[in-house]
């Protein structure tokens, strides 16, 4: 019976998953399994020159930014994110230009050994991914924004 538990929570990708059952006063059975470990490998490449910055005039900055803050989501916690289901998922939660609903998963932020799903806030299209996987956020860090 705990094989085959071990086996659908593999199969389904489960974050964690904890089992405790007890029998009498001398009988315990205790069973932990996480999908990530605290050795998840960050990514890293070498440092890479700043691409040139284009030349914008003032007003049209100005629009650029406001437009962007009005999707803008942020961290309400201080963490790792992480933009996959796992270190050997394929492809990321989201990507830019895709359609998300209101709640769908877009990211994971892992604080204090726990894995947070983030959903997205409301319904709109990714027009910006401004972390990396595995990078750490603080409270208020900007991770990506949605209209």
């Amino acid at each position: 019976m705990i094989s085959k538990l071990m086996e659908m929570f593999k199969e389904k990708e489960l974050g964690e998953f904890e089992v405790e059952i007890k029998e009498g006063d001398t009988s315990q059975l205790k069973l932990r399994m996480a999908n990530y470990s605290s050795g998840y490998q960050v990514p890293y490449s070498a440092p890479q020159p700043a691409p040139n910055p284009e030349v914008h005039s003032p007003s049209h900055q100005l629009e650029e930014t406001q437009s962007e803050k009005s999707g803008l989501v942020s961290s309400e916690m201080v963490g790792t994110v992480y933009l996959k289901q796992s270190p050997e998922a394929p492809t990321p939660f989201v990507q830019v230009g895709q359609s998300v609903k209101e709640g769908d998963t877009i990211l994971i932020i892992e604080a204090m050994k726990t894995m947070n799903f983030i959903g997205a806030p409301h319904a709109g299209t990714v027009r910006k991914v401004m972390v990396d996987d595995g990078e750490p956020v603080q409270f208020g860090s900007e991770l990506m924004i949605i209209d």
